[in-house]
């Protein structure tokens, strides 16, 4: 046998023998969303699924189940932890580290050019909770943009861009600290009443609104009732795009710049979609003759300036020390 016949054949045994070692058998992966589907998140969750499985050549295949079919979003951050659901599309809990919750800090942003920033992918926000989700054995793809929040009222407030101005009105606000404590500054009373009694409250006048929900909650569960929206921008709903680690490291590194890029288009272009969503929304109320207030830039900077210096110190205590120092210092 000649010199050359042996090195061909040693080359196509090499090539087999590689192939064999590096092919990756195609994978199925869980992906949990707490989105009903029609909610926007569905449309991107489903050119997640289409892009990665086109990109892979199928060898990475994934099943929704969007709307909590696989359990609460408590429960499915723990599976994921575990590995027993792949990855997800939902709200982190503080539970296993406060920090996970500081997407919802009052005035985290004003605006949707401040949100791009402070959600930047190399922002200080993100990159925390790139190191908080990895301490959990998660690896975090982004947030997920859905609409800055406003409070809907069947009377008008007084002062609204006046921070500490009495406004007159008692609202219902969710019973976490940094909704009553920013709330009550601005000048709002405040009841922490369940949310399941909220229509009930504003229909029979108990409260005479709500706090804590973008334009399209107000128009789509309270059009019938409020008669004045003021997009206070107090906070922003946001949720979270994220993945077991070892399942992300056990694919091929061309499979994971695929899935990680997939998730991270859909993170970016929430900012758009959900302004583009805010705006709509604001429009229909405006049409049904509900009162849409929409504040200027200077009075957007004035209200959350005023929260972050008098009511971030309030939360601090919430917080690993000098967090909310650093946080604030990214801001600028």
């Amino acid at each position: 046998m000649s010199k050359l016949t042996i090195g061909l054949l040693t080359a196509i045994l090499y090539t087999l023998t590689a192939g064999m070692i590096f092919a990756q058998e195609s994978v199925t992966l869980r992906y949990s969303t707490q989105h009903p589907v029609e909610h926007v998140a569905q449309a991107s969750a489903e050119a997640i699924k289409a892009e990665v499985e086109a990109k892979t050549q199928g060898r990475v295949k994934i099943t929704i189940y969007p709307a909590n079919q696989l359990g609460d979003w408590t429960q499915i951050f723990d599976e994921v932890m575990m590995g027993t659901i792949d990855m997800a599309h939902g709200t982190a809990p503080e539970s296993h580290d406060t920090r996970i919750a500081a997407g919802f800090l009052p005035y985290l942003s004003r605006d949707y050019d401040e949100l791009s920033r402070v959600f930047a992918p190399d922002s200080f926000l993100s990159t925390i909770m790139s190191e908080l989700m990895e301490a959990q054995g998660l690896k975090f793809f982004g947030f997920y943009c859905e609409g800055f929040s406003g409070t809907g009222l069947i009377k008008p407030a007084k002062d609204p861009a006046v921070p500490g101005a009495d406004k007159g009105v008692l609202v219902r606000v969710p019973a976490l600290d940094g909704f009553k404590f920013a709330t009550e500054y601005l000048g709002y009373r405040t009841s922490t009443l369940p949310y399941a009694d909220v229509f009930a409250a504003i229909q029979t006048r108990v409260v005479d609104g709500w706090v804590g929900g973008p334009p399209n909650l107000n128009y789509l569960n309270y059009r019938d009732l409020i008669k004045y929206y003021y997009q206070t921008n107090l906070s922003h709903e946001t949720t979270h795009l994220y993945m077991n680690l070892a399942k992300f490291n056990s694919l091929s590194p061309e499979d994971q710049k695929v899935i990680e890029e997939a998730f991270r288009k859909q993170s970016l272009g929430s900012i758009a979609s959900a302004k583009a969503d805010d705006e709509k929304y604001s429009k229909l109320m405006a049409d049904m003759g509900i009162e849409v207030v929409n504040f200027t830039s200077e009075e957007l900077a004035t209200l959350s300036s005023a929260v972050r210096e008098n009511v971030w110190p309030k939360l601090a205590p919430n917080f690993p020390p000098g967090f909310l120092d650093q946080l604030m210092e990214s801001l600028k």
